[in-house]
């Protein structure tokens, strides 16, 4: 090849690559991008949803307005559903939902109408430790007292892993769980514990710290146990799901229920988006989440440390994720009573 063509050929490439980027940055300028949270207001959930929203849109081309919008429903397979199948699929909507959308898949697809597959990952802030906890007033606050007294556990609905993480400990461990769902959030649950409606939930600590951080401190709140990463916020001593069971099928199914755990809180998007988008908003969380500033306020505010996964990242585990054996599904779907 002459040097002259060489020289065009680069120039070529060069120039579509410019193009590309004025064309992201022109179809997001004055445009409004959409978060839909798949939970309600007040959790977890919904607060680092709108801290990302917060910062989001100074990364983008083009800069766009960036809001936040609540879609509760199901664990966020509601919400999933309708970015899988209604959102626009143009890059102006994207999904940020609980952890255990991609086990809602695997155990109910005729409820989780979506494949994971098939989503555009973005990325994710903050991996998920999940814990038990009760009132310090709970008629049990250890689980050996666990197995032979009732507790009432609130949940959200059974596609998320405040409601999966307790019904599968119950069965692995042999205690004495009643759950109860249909709550819309963990704030909502939360209430309920105040009430006396029901002695504990299932979340993350982090909800904890934003939420009733008096509790973690006062002894208001015991933890029964936990999954997921170790997590600052813990209470030393609280034991790890992991370590309580001995069998390669008990073993399984915690890899089953940390699918969660390493999936975190997923930013996505629909398919089909134009695939320089997809780059532009992949590129963008990566660089916020470098951001000094945007770490520094999620941390003060969420009260976890930020421990992003990248979009590149979350397709290969989803892909990994969703190959789960057959025989640990049918495991669980026998505790969950999930046909």
């Amino acid at each position: 090849m002459s040097l002259r063509i060489l020289c065009l050929a680069v120039l070529a490439v060069f120039l579509q690559s410019a193009a590309i980027a004025q064309s992201v940055a022109d179809f997001y300028a004055g445009r409004t991008v959409t978060i839909l949270v798949g939970s309600g207001a007040g959790g977890a959930t919904d607060i680092s949803a709108r801290m990302i929203g917060q910062y989001l849109g100074e990364f983008i081309p083009g800069d766009p307005t960036v809001v936040v919008v609540n879609m509760p429903g199901g664990g966020s397979v509601t919400m999933s559903n309708y970015v899988y199948r209604s959102a626009p699929r143009d890059g102006t909507t994207l999904g940020y939902s609980l952890p255990g959308i991609l086990t809602a898949q695997l155990l109910e697809p005729r409820r989780a109408r979506y494949d994971g597959r098939e989503f555009n990952w973005v990325g994710s802030v903050l991996k998920y430790t999940g814990i038990i906890s009760v009132m310090s007033s709970a008629p049990a606050v250890t689980i050996d007292a666990a197995r032979a007294t009732e507790l009432f556990i609130g949940t959200t609905g059974r596609g998320s892993p405040a409601h999966q993480f307790p019904a599968i400990v119950q069965a692995l461990l042999g205690l004495k769980f009643r759950l109860i769902t249909g709550y819309e959030s963990s704030n909502d649950v939360a209430l309920a514990m105040e009430r006396g409606e029901v002695h504990g939930q299932s979340s993350s600590l982090q909800y904890w710290a934003i939420s009733r951080p008096d509790w973690l401190t006062n002894g208001r709140i015991v933890h029964l146990l936990y999954v997921g990463p170790p997590d600052p916020l813990g209470t030393p001593g609280v034991p790890y799901l992991g370590d309580l069971v001995t069998t390669p099928e008990d073993r399984a199914m915690v890899d089953f229920i940390e699918i969660g755990s390493t999936l975190g809180w997923p930013l996505f998007l629909p398919p089909e988006v134009p695939a320089e988008r997809v780059a532009a908003l992949q590129q963008a969380f990566a660089e916020l989440v470098q951001d000094p500033e945007f770490t520094a306020d999620f941390q003060a505010t969420v009260q976890g440390r930020v421990n992003p996964t990248t979009g590149a990242d979350l397709t290969a585990f989803v892909e990994r994720a969703l190959r789960t054996p057959a025989s640990t599904l049918a495991a669980a779907k026998s505790i969950l009573g999930i046909d």
